[in-house]
């Protein structure tokens, strides 16, 4: 096999010198000082250097027993079939993007010829919303032929002027006083726009500049009304324009205290209501679970959940789910919402002084492990129930045979097959969750300094985060309506 090929094993054979470096590098690193002295003085040995050079050319011209090292440092070169592969494939990928770049450029250029056509109509048609809607769509489309340009890659240099941010908020307010809908929808999603066009890293920063011109005029006014009334209005375009900024603004601790200032839960309340009114996976509907999920990293959020009975309704969202089809980002955020909820000390003490709803709810999640449901999903659950796995609710635990369901749960979930090596990770890691969870922590085993599993971050150290984290995640869906 070795010398089936004389001349590309020639061709591909390491150079002399290279492999003396790596043997080098071996002694230094493993200490053998006085083998490296010896190894540099053989080798400045020219009787040594001739025979070396021979040897080589002996390998070079016959190819046999060569040493290992050498078929090692030779076989770097040689690229595997999964290799090659990729390669054709990157090729491929190349390939779509430009294609996909140049329909960008075609598309713009029919926009560019229907704004001309529009511009012509203007005079004719004198209609003064027409010349502002003209305006902003040159600066939209303005906007996404500079990432056409850049080739899909962020500019992320600078956030919103401060002209540009004030500009919005007055446009805002003029299109509400004139019970301009449609002006409202675009304005609300141009500040949208713009959220999702910045660079990741300066993400949090565009929130922190939303709050501080208090885009919703909250703190100026010391009231909700502006936002309470924009949620009200039954335009379905509107909510979606309206929802999703909240969702932008919700995505910081601030945004959330904010968006509560002085403890008032009307915006909170207002969304569970809107989200209840929604068809099941709708945008909408997602843009409310996001807000909601990441409202309830604040503890005082979570009276006005239980209150409006948000544990009951995503407990009715996931058993639907169960024999329809439900939007996965719904159930993912709505999921982690109740194991939110669940985990506060409020919610805790609520099922405590109800204990034939805390039944229900413990039956209810234990039924729910059994069943098809997606990995975050189940894993949300499994979190839900180690809060409840508590003396509290020993009596409970006792009615609905928690202890030997999980087990069950455990010896069933442990033979399922999996089809692919992410499947066999998430397998790995519910088990690993119930193995935390639902056996007594050995503290000589935990060499960890944090709080115990059942504790979530407080908001100091999500504050401390936050910070360290420069990047966020703004939610945007394939199937919006722009």
């Amino acid at each position: 096999m070795r010398t089936a090929n004389s001349n590309q094993g020639q061709s591909t054979l390491p150079d002399s010198n290279e492999i003396n470096e790596y043997i080098r590098e071996y002694l230094r690193y493993s200490n053998y000082s006085n083998t490296l002295e010896c190894f540099d003085a053989e080798i400045k040995s020219k009787q040594v250097s001739n025979k070396m050079l021979n040897k080589q050319q002996v390998i070079k011209q016959s190819g046999d027993d060569i040493p290992r090292i050498f078929q090692l440092l030779k076989s770097d070169n040689i690229k595997t079939k999964r290799e090659i592969n990729m390669e054709k494939e990157q090729k491929q990928f190349n390939k779509k993007y430009q294609q996909i770049l140049q329909a960008g450029r075609q598309i713009f250029s029919v926009s560019i010829n229907l704004l001309q056509l529009l511009h012509s109509l203007k005079e004719t048609a004198k209609n003064e919303n027409l010349s502002e809607t003209l305006e902003n769509y040159k600066i939209q489309l303005g906007k996404y032929h500079k990432v056409i340009i850049n080739e899909g890659k962020p500019e992320g240099t600078e956030l919103i002027t401060e002209q540009v941010m004030h500009e919005h908020k007055t446009k805002l307010f003029k299109n509400y006083q004139d019970k301009h809908v449609d002006g409202m929808i675009e304005v609300l999603l141009s500040l949208r726009v713009n959220a999702l066009q910045i660079a990741p890293e300066l993400r949090k920063n565009l929130v922190y500049e939303l709050i501080r011109n208090d885009v919703f005029n909250i703190e100026a006014t010391d009231k909700f009304d502006f936002v309470v009334h924009l949620l009200d209005i039954n335009n379905q375009s509107l909510r979606h324009a309206i929802t999703s900024l909240i969702s932008v603004i919700s995505s910081t601790l601030r945004g959330v205290e904010y968006l509560t200032y002085n403890g008032n839960m009307i915006i909170i309340e207002k969304i569970i209501k809107i989200l209840k009114e929604q068809e099941n996976g709708s945008v909408t509907q997602r843009f409310c679970l996001a807000i909601l999920q990441k409202a309830s990293i604040k503890d005082t959020v979570i009276p006005t959940y239980v209150q409006n009975e948000m544990i009951q309704w995503i407990i009715n969202l996931i058993q639907k789910s169960v024999n329809s089809k439900i939007h996965v980002f719904c159930l993912d955020f709505a999921s982690a919402t109740l194991a939110n909820i669940i985990h506060t000390p409020y919610t805790l003490q609520y099922l405590e002084h109800q204990p034939r709803f805390a039944h229900q709810v413990m039956e209810q999640l234990l039924k729910f492990i059994k069943d098809q449901i997606q990995v975050s999903v189940l894993m949300h659950i499994l979190i839900c129930l180690s809060y409840l796995s508590k003396e509290n609710f020993a009596k409970q635990m006792e009615e609905c045979r928690f202890v030997d369901r999980i087990s069950e749960f455990v010896e069933f979930y442990s033979v399922i097959n999996t089809e692919n090596e992410a499947a066999e990770i998430d397998k790995k890691t519910v088990l690993d969750l119930c193995a935390h969870m639902f056996h007594p922590k050995d503290t000589s085993l935990d060499n960890s300094e944090t709080l115990e599993l059942n504790e979530l971050k407080t908001e100091d150290r999500i504050r401390e985060y936050e910070n360290e984290q420069g990047e966020l995640i703004f939610e945007c869906f394939q199937d919006e309506v722009s």
